[in-house]
């Protein structure tokens, strides 16, 4: 149990908000030292599991700010798509251990290619939460982030798990094999230490090979004005009116600067907009720039989360961004969990929600009258790679997320969404904005760097 628990501490020790993100290098020290003496399947399946509910629970505890329940379904879930790989891990490490590097080699590729697996299906059925997988551990480290472009962020997973195993063996080699051996010099090297090494060495030579002098006088640039509100409880009483005031107070604030374009979080406004734009409108003339808008479109009995466009000349566009992937149980109930009595009122105020069905980008122009593409996301949509890779495909010269994290409190959630952005951008090679009610906002060059972030 010790050792379940240990090992779940370090990797949460790695994970945003947290900065130590080195831990994610030895965090499997502890089950890896566990597995050597064989325990049981069923001991071990009974500590990860545990160790594994308590770790989500301690990773995405701000769920329970909007469903206490909803927070322990998915600490219950997450843990269940661990367990696996606990338990092939120590079906094949003992064994692997007392074989020659070959088998070794395999086994430890083995198991790093299964934990890529599993992070994978994780983002593949209507319940898969791809939350912080082991990638997200290095979003502050864009050294190691830097062989994206051409593996996604399913490489550093690989990688650190992989460098993991090759650290174990070569701790294994220099208490136990090594003293068995009886040839020369040549028997006391552990090839799986160089393995590891070499691995990070092909992870890390993109960052130090590429030209760092950039382009940045044939590059686009955009100025954009960041309205980060910090609206909440917006139907209750009096706050509707409050709620624009904050927003127009801000939007003013913003237009002295002489934007691009100005954005606003997801479902900013008090009602859907396409029911309520006058007072949008009008603040678009005022400001002389274009807004991006994140907000409710209500149809007839259904409601969209999008992102529209609102125009000084033109106001509301009919065109707008919907939501694609909608959260379960917070904006629909999927099939068949809808016909289990009570579960409706897990779903907002606004009512069910229905998903979008394309990629869209907004066509803008910056101060020179250049023409460019803003691919839209909102929400939680930047945690899902082939989501973000149809975006960019369709032509977009940066993204733009809109979310809005305030429903979890001032906890981890805003960390934890932006260092999935850290990915996205450096996999695309494409800059990514976002606009977050009470964080995180600010926007990522194609490298992982984070430039400009508004911190309050």
């Amino acid at each position: 149990m010790a050792a379940a628990f240990s090992t779940y501490g370090f990797l949460l020790a790695a994970q945003p908000p947290r900065e130590s993100a080195e831990s994610a290098y030895f965090f499997l020290f502890p089950c890896l030292l566990w597995f050597y003496f064989r325990p049981g399947l069923r001991k071990v399946a009974v500590a990860f599991f545990l160790a594994g509910c308590a770790y989500h629970v301690a990773l995405v505890g701000w769920i329970r700010h909007v469903t206490p329940s909803g927070m322990a379904g998915a600490a219950f879930l997450l843990a269940l798509y661990n367990l696996p790989w606990f338990l092939l891990a120590r079906r094949l490490l003992p064994r692997a251990l007392e074989a020659g590097f070959a088998e070794r080699l395999f086994t430890m590729s083995a198991l790093s290619a299964a934990w890529v697996a599993i992070e994978w299906a994780r983002c593949q059925f209507t319940l898969g939460f791809p939350w912080c997988p082991l990638s997200v551990t290095q979003w502050e480290r864009p050294a190691i982030l830097q062989t994206l472009p051409w593996t996604g962020a399913w490489s550093v997973s690989f990688f650190l798990v992989f460098f993991n195993l090759s650290l174990a063996s070569y701790v294994h080699h220099l208490l136990v094999r090594r003293r068995k051996r009886t040839g020369g010099v040549l028997s006391s090297l552990c090839p799986d230490l160089y393995a590891g090494i070499l691995l990070l060495t092909v992870m890390v030579s993109p960052f130090f090979l590429a030209d760092h002098r950039g382009t940045e006088g044939d590059s686009l640039k955009v100025k954009v004005g960041v309205c980060q509100p910090y609206l909440k409880n917006k139907w209750e009483g009096d706050n509707a009116a409050l709620h624009k005031d904050v927003l127009r107070r801000q939007t003013r604030f913003l237009s002295l600067m002489t934007p691009d374009l100005i954005v606003w979080p997801e479902a900013s406004t008090p009602y859907s907009i396409n029911r309520d734009p006058i007072w949008v409108e009008e603040l678009a003339r005022e400001a002389g720039v274009p807004l991006l808008v994140g907000a409710v479109v209500r149809q007839e009995e259904v409601s969209y989360n999008t992102i529209s466009r609102v125009s000084p000349a033109q106001g509301l566009s009919p065109e707008a961004y919907s939501k694609r992937v909608l959260v379960p149980f917070g904006e629909y109930v999927p099939y068949p969990f809808r016909w289990i009595p009570g579960l409706r009122r897990m779903v907002g105020p606004v009512g069910s929600f229905v998903p979008g069905k394309d990629p869209f980008s907004f066509t803008l122009e910056d101060g020179r009258g250049n023409p460019y593409e803003v691919g839209s996301l909102v929400c939680y949509e930047d945690i899902f790679p082939q989501l973000v890779r149809e975006s960019v495909r369709h032509g977009a010269d940066f993204l733009f997320v809109t979310t809005n994290d305030a429903w979890f409190g001032e906890e981890g959630c805003p960390y934890q969404h932006a260092a999935h952005s850290v990915l996205r951008a450096v996999e695309n090679g494409i800059p990514v904005l976002r606009c977050g009610n009470a964080g995180w906002s600010g926007w990522i060059d194609p490298r992982g760097y984070r430039r400009s972030v508004l911190m309050d």
